[in-house]
């Protein structure tokens, strides 16, 4: 799938940005999109393409109704999560109160991992697709409460610069905007992706049991791309003063109090990072 958003190549052309306004230095948004076999072309969640790297096989396709995602069997974790999310999607009800839950609709023959796995670990259970990003119905926010949409996250990185720039994105929808998102993690090299785990393997993991196939990988840093476009405007419009925003944050602590804006990154630096093609503009 390709994506004509024109506005974009202006954003390259800046070599003096206003550090007031992120949107002038996104990057190099990339070279490749891809929709695997069987994938809805209709899901707006699905909108940038699944993105897909050298090996496949290893991410499985999850679709929800607020949100959609690849999943890796072997770390126990989404490889990245995809979603749309529009000034609608805030609303009144309050956020969920309750635990995470298993994701049922992970193959039988996975694992499936319960909201207690990262019970003791030292890192929050931290989103991808924001609670507040759907909090138009308590079912629509219920559902953002499940464990393939989680990252185990330092709380200095998910309760600091990361909620900063969820709250970035919210005053963007406010203002009129469309966001289409992709968010996932950075593994270090002992956690391969495409291979089942191994005992002392030297992955950085949490979990209940002492078998690493049963455990949650915890990842070195999350990533968010982020493409605002003017509401209701299709993302391929060329009317749609489209512009993106990249960022990748160590899931460290220590970082509460930066500013999420010294995070941005190239979109072509995450996909050197992380192997995957995301979005094509042309």
């Amino acid at each position: 799938m390709r994506l004509a958003i024109a506005a974009l190549a202006l954003l390259g052309a800046c070599t003096t940005p206003d550090p007031s306004d992120p949107r002038r230095e996104d990057g190099d948004p990339g070279d490749g999109t891809f929709v695997p076999t069987g994938v809805p072309p209709a899901s707006p969640h699905l909108a940038l393409g699944a993105p897909v790297d050298g090996t496949p096989d290893d991410d499985t396709l999850i679709a929800h109704e607020e949100f959609q995602l690849g999943y890796s069997r072997f770390l126990n974790a989404p490889s990245w999560v995809s979603w749309r999310t529009r000034r609608g999607d805030y609303g009144p009800v309050d956020r969920f109160s309750g635990d995470f839950s298993a994701d049922d609709r992970l193959p039988t023959d996975y694992y499936h991992p319960v909201h207690d796995d990262l019970t003791n670990s030292g890192f929050d259970r931290g989103h991808m697709v924001r609670s507040e990003e759907r909090t138009r119905t308590a079912d629509s926010n219920r559902a953002t409460f499940v464990m393939s949409n989680v990252l185990a996250q330092r709380a200095d990185l998910n309760r600091g610069p990361w909620y900063d720039f969820e709250r970035y994105v919210q005053r963007e929808v406010g203002e009129g905007r469309d966001a289409y998102m992709l968010a996932g993690p950075i593994w270090s090299a002992a956690c391969a992706t495409h291979a089942p785990r191994v005992p002392g393997d030297g992955c950085r993991d949490h979990g209940r049991s002492e078998d690493p196939q049963r455990r949650i990988a915890i990842p070195e840093a999350t990533w968010k791309i982020v493409v605002f476009v003017r509401a209701g405007v299709a993302l391929d419009a060329p009317s749609s003063d489209a512009y993106v925003i990249a960022v990748r944050m160590p899931n460290i602590e220590g970082i509460r109090r930066d500013d999420w804006y010294e995070y941005r990154v190239k979109v072509s630096a995450l996909e050197a990072e992380t192997g995957y093609d995301f979005v094509t503009l042309e």
